[in-house]
């Protein structure tokens, strides 16, 4: 009996969820305006991160770019100031917690409570694993992993 009753209430969630997939299809959800938030992107230098930051860019975000790398990150910047977006360059390196929480601080003092956070550095090391040293798992740690819990720690804290 109970077989049956539980599955009666996975066909009306099945059916439900088809329903509401069918209605969003034609009134979708309006979107949430980002123009006006302080949008973090770590790793915006190239890449991934340099895209995501021109297409807040153009949605009129104040941009603060972290990147380890200077001349990659000043040119995402000038390109987001060309699409019209206000934003700030910080050369910061991710495997570093103290580099993470000075450069925090200086964010939250001279921009303000940053909104989005976008933890998009990251590091690759293409070498098969046994042809790793020491350090580059180190940093691939810290970087890919540590980064993460140091950047929302200093953010949350607001």
């Amino acid at each position: 009996m109970n077989i049956i009753l539980e599955y009666m209430l996975l066909l009306s969630i099945a059916i439900y969820s088809y329903l509401e997939s069918f209605v969003k299809l034609f009134l979708p959800v309006s979107r949430k305006s980002v123009a006006g938030d302080i949008v973090l992107i770590t790793g915006s230098g190239h890449g991934i991160g340099h895209r995501t930051a021109l297409e807040f860019a153009k949605h009129h975000s104040i941009l603060v770019l972290w990147d380890i790398n200077q001349k990659g990150v000043e040119e995402t910047a000038d390109e987001c100031r060309k699409l019209g977006a206000t934003a700030h360059a910080f050369v910061v390196d991710c495997s570093n917690c103290n580099d993470i929480y000075r450069c925090a601080e200086k964010v939250k003092q001279d921009i303000g409570d940053v909104d989005i956070l976008i933890n998009n550095a990251g590091v690759v090391f293409g070498t098969e694993f046994l042809e790793l040293q020491d350090h580059h798992i180190e940093k691939t740690f810290s970087v890919n992993i540590l980064a993460h819990f140091w950047t929302a720690k200093s953010f949350l804290q607001q």
